[in-house]
């Protein structure tokens, strides 16, 4: 289950640095008044994807907390190198937007995550205060 859901995690990672490096330009805009705007948007779209992505791996009841710490971690680690090497990885995007990049990024995975432990269906004894 959890190789699974890394390796769909990794697809999605792919996918979205894909789209920034040939795209990102018309996303990270380095203008002020949008940069609240293209900050959320990483949450909304991490909830979308991971409700959409952990669907999909159809996993047991109370499983979907793993499958999303599987599915996110890919997208963590892989874009901190990115953010790392922002200039060289994302040459059609301003340089100065790489802190940008992590904050949404981290904000993308996180919520991943958000959305496993939001659907993960806990069995009656384990619900403990």
């Amino acid at each position: 289950m959890i190789i699974r859901a890394m390796f769909l995690g990794f697809l999605l990672w792919l996918a979205v640095a894909a789209a920034f490096r040939f795209g990102g330009q018309y996303f990270f805009l380095p203008d002020e008044s949008l940069r609240l705007v293209t900050f959320v948007s990483g949450a909304a779209a991490g909830l979308i994807l991971g409700f959409i992505f952990l669907k999909l791996l159809g996993e047991a009841a109370g499983d979907e907390g793993e499958a999303a710490i599987g599915l996110a971690l890919p997208v963590i680690l892989l874009n901190a190198f990115l953010t790392h090497e922002f200039p060289n990885a994302f040459p059609n995007l301003d340089a100065t937007l790489d802190a940008t990049f992590g904050a949404w990024s981290l904000l993308f995975g996180g919520a991943i995550l958000f959305v496993g432990l939001l659907t993960t269906k806990v069995a009656p004894q384990d619900e403990r205060i």
